[in-house]
Order: C-alpha cells, then sequence, then structure tokens
C-alpha cells in the first residue's frame, strides 16, 4: 500500500524526469465566432416579438431555461448559420 508521502515521491520523480524532455506543444483549438451557450437572457435578446422561430447557430447549446420558455411560448429552434 502507497502512503501519501510514497505517492508524492512518484510524482516528484515522474515531473523531474519530464523537466529534461521539451516542452509538449500546444494543440490549437480552432476558435468559433459564434457562442456556443446560448442562455435565457441572451436568447430573450435574439427573439423579435411577435416571430414563431429563432435562428440560432447550429454548434449552440441553448439552455435548459430557454427550452422551456421557447416550448412555452410556441417557438421554434432554427439552427443553422446566423
Amino acid at each position: 500500500m502507497f502512503t501519501k508521502g510514497a505517492v508524492e515521491d512518484l510524482i516528484v520523480q515522474h515531473l523531474s524526469r519530464e523537466a529534461g524532455r521539451a516542452a509538449p506543444v500546444v494543440k490549437k483549438v480552432p476558435e468559433n465566432k459564434k457562442k456556443v451557450f446560448i442562455s435565457d437572457w441572451e436568447l430573450r435578446r435574439i427573439y423579435k416579438p411577435g416571430a414563431k422561430t429563432v435562428q440560432v447557430p447550429a454548434n449552440s447549446i441553448i439552455s435548459p431555461l430557454s427550452l422551456d420558455w421557447l416550448d412555452y411560448n410556441g417557438i421554434k429552434v432554427l439552427r443553422g448559420l446566423i
């Protein structure tokens, strides 16, 4: 069974071996120019009064509160490019 000190020693040994190597390459993640998560407040700003649809980016996640609000008011969500 490992003790807390033994685990700490293993971690320090592992990290000291890594220090001699080159730094890992950081992967670049492409930027999303559109919002991925849409909160209730943001959705109400997007919504035009009297409209029966709301258009959001295809990769967006709509908050549960927003989905409830849309369902209650009978508004359909159109996913696609804005």
